[in-house]
């Protein structure tokens, strides 16, 4: 859904306790509603939209958003993280505030402090005051505040950190990092009175299931057989939040299926995942930022099946949130605010509350079928699903299988037994490929590696490690100079087949 779009739903909503609309351009009176969100539950402003619902735009909004970072730095207590963007909604300029839930209650606009009440913003009286540091006192006993005994700096990744500070930008933050490790991470409430918190653990630490076993994610591919289930590499990852992530992107890169896909009005072919990336990467995120990392029998998984892939983790959708709101325009209210914070900051998370909308249209975008969340037993479930087809023996079939013509079915089956013998481990889908790759040598002795792609319809890069494979495993080798030289069956493979 594109972004006027979601914009256009949320101005339907009206405006309630997490959204506002604003024609005027008071600076003052959008900070101090800014305050509000930030002691209550986070929120949304958007400037340029009248109370009824009319679009009426803005000027000189770039101008604007600049403006507004310098007031918000200057008028708000304590910094707090607050993205502003500038979205164009029927030709029209409009700037969106999306504000999280503040950490240190009360925040202070003006010299006074604010809180939302149904879709107002009211200076707090002595009472509300009392119960919004009764709110911070509670949230420094949140599960992401308590600290880690026997955590030191040196079982952090202060790389990681510093690739963190750097990327502090565009965030209208007053504070600003030198590199200091340890100001950045107590300004953030990742370490306190001297002690690292379980949410510094999770985003930072080298090994940090050391000291936290539930921050383990399993990544599996699972073979659907007649005879029953088997899980074929089978990892445990055990990095941090952040390893943790590339790390899962590198295993579906080494491991997911791809097929060709030829663009309306375009003759040229393009190789693309069975799942759109995207929404791929938005799916995993959300796995590692809101799951219950406070159970500690708990987990997380990604499992690759031949029709569908699934995201699981322990955790619940927040109160009053259903699946289907999932689907709309919504405002975020992460469960771990911390480590969610820093995964903004860090530009893991583009835009609040947006990411299962992401997801639904990447998947609109490349037609297939909606993914599908689930919530039960104490954990969320996103199930992806692939349009490849499956034979008879529930494996997925390649989209070009054009080259086995003119193979006798006896050299077919000699080849096969070949491949199976130095492809223990790997999905079938992978496996196929591999076995294309040495039929396309077979038939066309020579063949260069663009030629091999494009025969088989894979990228070069997942190619070139099914030839490396099969460069080691001495099936097949290369002949000739470099750029005009091509592969060949070994001669030992070759007499094998005459057999």
């Amino acid at each position: 859904m594109k972004t006027d779009q979601l914009i256009k739903n949320l101005i339907k909503q009206k405006e309630s306790e997490q959204l506002e609309f604003a024609e005027s351009l008071s600076k003052e009176h959008i900070a101090n509603t800014v305050c509000g969100f930030l002691n209550g539950k986070g929120g949304q402003i958007l400037i340029g939209v009248k109370e009824n619902g009319t679009i009426t735009g803005i000027s000189n909004a770039t101008k604007y958003k600049e403006e507004l970072h310098k007031y918000f730095s200057s008028t708000l207590l304590p910094e707090a993280p607050i993205t502003i963007s500038i979205e164009d909604v029927d030709n029209k300029n409009i700037a969106n505030i999306e504000v999280w839930e503040g950490a240190k209650k009360p925040y202070i606009s003006n010299g006074s402090i604010y809180y939302r009440k149904k879709d107002k913003t009211v200076r707090a009286s002595s009472k509300e005051i009392s119960e919004l540091i009764h709110s911070r006192q509670l949230s420094e006993t949140h599960w992401e505040r308590q600290i880690v005994l026997g955590v030191e700096l040196k079982d952090l990744d202060t790389s990681e950190i510093k690739s963190t500070i750097k990327n502090l930008t565009d965030f209208g933050s007053a504070k600003k990092f030198s590199g200091d490790v340890l100001d950045f991470l107590t300004h953030y409430g990742l370490f306190q009175n001297g002690y690292f918190t379980n949410s510094a653990v999770v985003l930072f630490a080298k090994e940090p299931s050391r000291f936290l076993p539930q921050v383990r994610f399993r990544v599996s591919i699972l073979k659907d057989e007649k005879t029953g289930n088997k899980f074929i590499n089978d990892k445990l990852l055990e990095g941090n939040l952040f390893k943790n992530f590339r790390d899962i992107e590198q295993y579906l890169q080494a491991n997911l299926e791809h097929q060709r896909v030829f663009k309306r009005g375009k003759w040229q072919r393009t190789d693309e995942y069975i799942y759109p990336t995207e929404a791929l990467r938005e799916g995993i995120i959300n796995a590692l930022v809101h799951r219950n990392y406070e159970n500690i029998s708990g987990g997380a998984s990604l499992i690759l099946y031949n029709d569908r892939l699934e995201i699981t983790n322990t955790g619940k959708l927040p109160d009053n949130m259903t699946v289907a709101d999932l689907k709309v325009s919504h405002i975020s209210s992460p469960p771990n605010p911390d480590i969610a914070q820093i995964c903004f900051l860090k530009g893991y998370i583009e835009k609040i509350g947006r990411g299962t909308i992401k997801i639904i249209e990447e998947f609109k975008k490349a037609k297939l079928k909606e993914p599908v969340w689930k919530t039960s037993g104490g954990t969320v479930k996103l199930t992806f699903y692939n349009n490849l087809k499956q034979n008879d023996k529930g494996v997925t079939e390649g989209v070009i299988r054009g080259i086995t013509e003119g193979i006798s079915k006896t050299t077919m089956a000699k080849i096969e037994a070949v491949v199976e013998g130095v492809t223990e481990g790997v999905t079938e889908g992978v496996k196929s490929k591999i076995k294309d790759t040495v039929l396309a040598i077979y038939k066309h002795e020579g063949i260069n590696t663009n030629e091999i792609a494009d025969a088989i319809g894979v990228p070069v890069k997942s190619l070139e490690r099914h030839i490396k494979l099969l460069k080691e495993a001495k099936i097949i080798e290369f002949k000739g100079a470099p750029r005009t030289g091509g592969y060949h069956i070994a001669k030992r493979i070759i007499n094998k087949t005459k057999k």
